[in-house]
């Protein structure tokens, strides 16, 4: 986490090979607001804002969930530091 004035930030990225994931998770928290921002690396992806009781709680419940998005695998990484990729999308064969 790297702290800027009051706000903590803190930046993971989920890179796999081939065409696996590739998308980032961003929390800052901001006393008691805790604003979430993820997607696919190299979008401006989705924007969430949660305010809670305190700051206590705020941090609380932006610890679990980085601690959550580390266990499925995301990463420290730094913003811009990996190009974005093409979309790629799965093909389905129907049954006949």
């Amino acid at each position: 986490m790297s702290a800027s004035g009051t706000s903590v930030t803190t930046y993971l990225e989920l890179s796999e090979d081939g065409e696996g994931a590739h998308k980032f998770y961003e929390v800052v928290v901001t006393g008691p607001e805790v604003s979430v921002r993820y997607g696919r690396i190299g979008s401006d992806g989705q924007h969430r804002t949660s305010t809670f009781a305190s700051p206590e709680k705020a941090r609380a419940a932006a610890a679990r969930k980085i601690a959550e998005k580390e266990r499925k695998g995301y990463a420290p990484a730094v913003p811009g530091g990996r190009a974005p990729r093409p979309v790629t999308r799965r093909t389905t064969a129907s049954a006949p």
